[in-house]
């Protein structure tokens, strides 16, 4: 177990009760939600991953790259969908946007809740959602983590559980687009 996994355990506990997520975890999730998920997804991905290779995070991780699968599997989905992002997930690009001009080491923690989630859990992931999965498939996953883990410190801990706030924001968002009489 890394430092930083235990730094951010209380954020990815609540993460992983979140409706959205539990929906998920549970084969339970419509393809048009699903759907709205990836569109979500792509931008932050495409956004996360241009500041991170800027900054020189992703050299040495062959493979790590998410956001070319996240498009073909919402082009696998429903190629039309097309839809104003949500403000939760502007907000998020927009303070990772400003990390990459102050602060360019602290993008890591972003990309570590992020892709660290997909090479952990996406094997569940791919088994119980609509489509194929791909972005949830790595070819080197045992090589990835290793890389991964050497680039992790404590210094990243409190911009993770940050990380963990946004998407928080995001996948409850996401979930009362879907269930408007929910409250929780």
């Amino acid at each position: 177990m890394t430092i930083l996994k235990d730094i951010t355990e209380k954020k990815h506990r609540q993460v992983e009760a979140l409706p959205l997520i539990q929906t998920m975890m549970q084969g339970k999730v419509t393809k048009e939600l699903y759907v709205h998920y990836l569109f979500e997804l792509c931008e932050i991905y495409k956004n996360l991953e241009k500041f991170a290779k800027e900054a020189g995070l992703l050299f040495d991780m062959p493979g790590i790259e998410r956001y070319n699968y996240l498009v073909e599997d919402l082009h696998e989905l429903d190629m039309s969908f097309n839809r104003q992002l949500m403000p939760s997930t502007v907000r998020y690009i927009n303070h990772l946007k400003a990390l990459s001009y102050h602060s360019p080491n602290l993008i890591m923690a972003h990309v570590y809740v992020r892709h660290m989630g997909d090479l952990y859990g996406g094997k569940l992931m791919a088994r119980v959602i609509p489509g194929s999965g791909r972005a949830y498939q790595f070819e080197d996953r045992p090589g990835i983590i290793k890389a991964f883990n050497a680039k992790l410190s404590i210094e990243l801990g409190e911009e993770a559980n940050k990380a963990f706030d946004f998407f928080i924001d995001i996948f409850n968002d996401l979930y009362n687009s879907y269930h408007e009489d929910s409250v929780y």
